[in-house]
């Protein structure tokens, strides 16, 4: 049997639409070679997009957020099968660490840059449409594997200088498809699964750069008061402790810390690190500054299905759906000054469904409906081994914790020293939660008629974002100039705070366009339309956000009159807070906000 097969290549510009716009197949998904393999890298490339380079060695999905015609690399909208897949927890249209379904899945991606029609709107920047593969009346299936391995790279050339051996680099990504009929020429279905191993030491925050006391190699046995004063004695003249019985309890019990991912000591000691250079503290204390290596780690398992159903020949009813756990873990979330890791776990999870009824009512006209539900997480904790370092296990009493007792408060405080590298403890956002619910239909009817392509429809959206960002309630010790004062169990300036620090927003939007395609000759069309958007002022279901209105203020000593909580603001059972609440005013609405601007067309 002969196959003739034709291959082409969609033109940038489009003679009968003003769109600009990059539309690639499944084919150049496949074929084209990238470092992760994500939808987002060849698209970086068109004219007007400006990004940086992919990543060859990364703990994630490998997506890049460019930057379109200029704007903010965070003005950029997606769409899974025609529903709103927008991540709002990175501002606005943010392509890290949100979907990125397996190339094998996807039929066709297009991005559009600029002179968008009317029916796209939102935001500014790029328009990126994602189009998930649908079964046949034929089976056909696939199962591939993509490896990377460090034996296939060179070192760092840091590492390299620093004596250190190269580090893991590996990503192991591999998947399969199957697609097929259900019923012959009514019913079928597409499904795939794909999973993600990589570690890999080449990513910022697999490496830290610190100071580390000299005084520690020459202790060999217990971190005693007594070894700890001699061993720092020994090593500088200068030391201001006169006596053991000087060195805090406190600070004896921090600097016999474990680390529970290393084995070694939280505060470990130069010896056999990999030595980038010397200095001194503020008291004198000798410190080697060393580069510390601990691979970063992700994991991904995502699932695709879609199912498409022709009720009749001029009714076709389909359903996609994308499922995909893909957390990563970083060793040194604050990579540049950590004695030692402190594992961040980014637990982010994605899923997305897509439904959508397409309906011909005789020759001329078409009703698409379509409602979607896109679910992401973008949350952050420290992992699990952590969970045991505690200010309890040290004896620190935090007074937070009489207000809240959540792992993000009772867990170990954050040490800074001013001056010296030297970090130790979890980072001050090292849990939050950012989980995104969003649910939008749409419905857009299709008129042809003559010269004439007419569009109209309109879109209903409702947000759900829940927030929870306990930033210092750990307890924050900053500004260490020395180990002396460490020892001493003082320290130059120490925060802690408290509050209620969960919020869950509530916002709807709303959006209708018409267009036509006026195709005047054969050489010119016309590409008219309007549009209209309306962006929901944010609502905090129990009121829990605050405002100043300058205008309200009659005497400048004392402006408590100006502070306004929203109308439905509930208290909260903390005396300071409900005070607070007490002597502010209600606004009259439930978002605190002087009117909108409802001119939003374009």
């Amino acid at each position: 049997t002969d196959a003739v097969t034709v291959v082409g290549e969609a033109p940038l510009l489009q003679p009968n639409t003003a769109a600009t716009f990059r539309q690639i197949d499944s084919l150049e998904l496949l074929r084209a070679p990238t470092a992760t393999r994500s939808f987002t890298h060849l698209l970086s490339a068109e004219p007007g997009v400006s990004a940086d380079l992919p990543p060859v060695l990364v703990n994630g999905n490998g997506n890049i957020s460019p930057s379109v015609n200029g704007l903010r690399t965070t003005s950029n909208s997606v769409q899974f099968n025609g529903v709103d897949a927008t991540n709002m927890s990175s501002n606005e249209g943010s392509l890290t660490d949100s979907i990125s379904p397996a190339p094998e899945t996807l039929a066709e991606v297009k991005l559009q840059t600029s002179l968008y029609n009317a029916s796209v709107g939102r935001s500014g920047g790029g328009n990126f449409q994602l189009i998930t593969r649908s079964g046949g009346n034929e089976l056909h299936g696939s199962a591939y594997l993509f490896a990377q391995n460090e034996s296939l790279n060179a070192n760092d050339f840091f590492y390299n200088r620093d004596g250190i051996d190269k580090p893991r680099a590996r990503r192991h990504e591999g998947g399969f498809t199957l697609g097929g009929p259900v019923k012959r020429d009514k019913i079928f279905f597409f499904g795939g699964y794909q999973r993600t191993d990589a570690d890999t030491g080449f990513v910022p925050t697999a490496q830290s750069l610190s100071h580390l006391p000299q005084a520690l190699n020459l202790i060999s046995g217990a971190r005693t008061p007594e070894n700890l004063f001699e061993a720092f004695r020994q090593t500088n003249s200068r030391f201001s402790l006169s006596s053991p019985s000087q060195v805090d309890p406190f600070a004896v019990r921090i600097l016999n810390l474990r680390n529970p991912v290393t084995g070694d000591y939280l505060v470990p000691a130069p010896r056999g690190k990999a030595v980038v250079g010397t200095s001194t503290d503020g008291a004198g204390n000798p410190l080697t500054l060393v580069r510390n290596v601990f691979p970063a780690e992700f994991r991904q398992d995502q699932f695709t299905a879609k199912v498409d159903v022709q009720l009749s020949a001029l009714n076709r009813l389909s359903g996609a759906w994308f499922f995909s756990n893909f957390p990563g873990f970083d060793p040194f979330p604050d990579p540049s000054s950590l004695t030692s890791p402190m594992v961040l776990k980014r637990d982010d999870r994605a899923r997305t469904l897509a439904l959508s009824d397409i309906h011909t009512f005789g020759a001329s006209v078409t009703n698409e409906a379509r409602f979607g539900i896109f679910l992401l997480n973008n949350s952050r904790r420290l992992d699990d081994p952590f969970a045991a370092l505690t200010n309890a296990s040290i004896g620190l009493d935090n007074p937070a914790t009489l207000f809240d007792k959540r792992p993000a408060t009772e867990r170990l405080a954050h040490f800074v020293f001013r001056g010296p590298r030297i970090s130790f403890g979890g980072p001050n956002d090292s849990y939050n939660t950012r989980d995104q619910k969003s649910y939008s239909f749409s419905d857009t009817v299709s008129w042809f008629r003559g010269k004439h392509s007419v569009r109209f429809g309109g879109e209903w959206k409702r947000h759900r974002y829940d927030t929870d960002l306990p930033e210092e309630q750990e307890v924050e010790f900053e500004k260490f100039s020395s180990f002396d004062q460490l020892l001493r169990g003082l320290t130059q300036e120490a925060d802690t705070q408290f509050g209620i620090t969960q919020k869950s927003f509530r916002m709807f939007d709303a959006s209708w366009f018409l267009a036509d395609d006026w195709k005047l000759t054969g050489k010119l069309t016309f590409n008219l339309g309007v549009r209209w958007d309306w962006f929901g002022w944010p609502v905090e279901k129990d009121g829990r956000i605050g405002n100043v209105d300058l205008a309200r203020v009659t005497d400048p000593t004392n402006p408590v009159n100006a502070f306004l909580v929203p109308s439905n603001v509930r208290n909260t059972g903390f005396p300071a807070v409900d005070g607070a609440i007490a002597a502010s005013v209600r606004a009259g609405n439930k978002h605190t906000l002087n009117g909108q601007d409802l001119n939003n067309f374009q």
